[in-house]
Formats: C-alpha cells, structure tokens, sequence
C-alpha cells in the first residue's frame, strides 16, 4: 500500500470534497478529483464545478479523503484497526482564498492524524527470520474516532482502550496488519501506523510474541518525545500531525525500547483546483 502515509503524493483517482459560499450560492463537500495523481484536480462531476458568483474573495476548504456525506453530516468516523486500508483514514485538511482575479485554488494540506514508525531490532538470541514472523501487538489507547470535515480536527472517541490489538502477523484479521518496510541489510522491519491524536493515562504496553516462544512486553511513553518538540506542560499524548519513530529490540528475555524521536511530516501540496 503507498499513501500520504509514506511518501506525501497523490494518486491517481485520489478525491478531495471542498467547500465555500460564494455570493448567495454555497458549495458544500463538492468532489474534486486528481486523475493523473498529478495534484491538479478537476470537479469528479462534469456540471459539478465551483464557479465564482461575484468579485469577492472566497475561503474554501478542503479534506481528503473525500466522503460522500449526507446533506447535513460534518464528520467521518473511523477505526483505526484496519491499517491495511489507511488511506480511508489518513485524514488531510486545508483552508485557502481564491477570487475571480486568482482562481486557480492551491490547497496546502496538512495531516490531522498521527504516524507512529516502528521499527523492530533482532537482539541477543533472536534471529532476522524471528523478527520478520514476530506477532505485535499494542494497547491503551482508543482506536475508534472521527474527524470533523469543517475545521479539520481529529479526535479520539469512545470510552473503551483498545487492548492486545494485533497490528502485525495478525492471522485471524488480516486487514489489520500495518503497511510493513524491511531492511535487509539492517535486518529489520519497520510498521506504519496511523491513529487518533489523544492523551493517555498511562504509558502503552507493546507485546511480542516469538515463534514457538512466550511473549514479551515493554511499555511506549511519549512524553519525552513531545518535550523534545518544543511542548510546553508536555504529555504523553500523540499530537497531530507529528510522526513518532519508535524502535523496538526483541531479546529472547525481554524487550528494550529506544528512544523516541519525532518527525514531522510534509505538507502534501494539493496543486491548483481550477475554480473558474
């Protein structure tokens, strides 16, 4: 799978839903569509395009991925479990001006999500094979959430922590393995996750299970990582928009956790809807 969530491009056929009130006409989550993945983006619906009703400036924004909403909903719902489908939920955001003099809209979108990078070591007694067969899980935290279409903000819901959920060698729900990169010279393996900002309570527990093995455990705290950014009262929360990059070292008695880093990610350019 090759999203935003790895490389910041646009691929063919990728729809943004942009709305704005020009005059007395208002244009509500009206889809524009990329067909070369080029970012230009052209109305998805010939007859459906944004046209300037007077002289005025216009603020627009825009989402992605685009949704067909009903007439009065402001919100997409998500669950994070299904990382095998994270284009579904790696939700982007922009507002921008345009007018009759400048039509042409360039959209700078940002990430409204997080990127959390975790990249698996063999330590003491654990072989490359092992690492790649390793069975991971991670819990305490809140997959389900929603992201507001109007003001771009994503936001954790539900009361329940997601426990024991299986992100990687998950037989049973295989739509909820995370994207996966292996480094073969290193020898390791590095999983993508996208998920809802939020504050936890209490550092999140990381599990490996080994071929044939019993399972390991360590915990992830985020709070240094968010010192490092510059946070004033840091916590242990994921921000939006910042990539967390976590590596993990499986031993054959326990697990180490190195320090976490954090990166942020590029803007996605969205290019110039053409708003004629």
């Amino acid at each position: 799978m090759n999203t935003r969530a790895f490389d910041q491009t646009w691929e063919a056929g990728d729809a943004i839903g942009i709305s704005g009130t020009s005059g007395s006409t208002v244009y509500t989550n009206v889809q524009y569509v990329t067909t070369g993945g080029n970012g230009n983006f052209t109305a998805g619906t010939s007859g459906n395009e944004i046209y300037y009703q007077d002289d005025n400036s216009v603020t627009f924004t825009a989402y992605y991925p685009w949704t067909n909403l009903a007439a009065d909903a402001t919100t997409i719902t998500a669950d994070t479990r299904a990382q095998a489908s994270q284009s579904d939920f790696d939700f982007l955001w922009s507002r921008q001006t345009g007018s009759k003099a400048s039509p042409n809209v360039q959209f700078i979108f940002t990430h409204k999500m997080v990127k959390l990078v975790l990249t698996i070591k063999k330590g003491d007694g654990v072989s490359y094979q092992e690492v790649q067969d390793a069975v991971l899980s991670l819990g305490g935290f809140k997959n389900n959430g929603s992201f507001n279409v109007t003001d771009g903000t994503a936001t954790a819901t539900g009361d329940n922590l997601t426990a024991d959920w299986t992100f990687a060698g998950n037989s049973t729900e295989t739509g909820y393995n995370a994207p996966l990169l292996k480094d073969d010279a290193a020898e390791t393996v590095s999983y993508t996750l996208i998920l809802f900002p939020q504050e936890f309570s209490s550092p999140l527990p990381i599990t490996a299970t080994l071929t044939g093995m019993q399972s390991f455990s360590a915990t992830l705290d985020f709070t240094a990582a968010n010192v490092d950014a510059g946070d004033t009262g840091a916590k242990n929360e994921w921000v939006a928009g910042r990539q967390y990059n976590l590596s993990v070292t499986l031993h054959k008695t326990d697990i180490t956790v190195d320090g976490c880093t954090i990166q942020g990610w590029d803007e996605a350019d969205g290019g110039n809807v053409n708003a004629d």
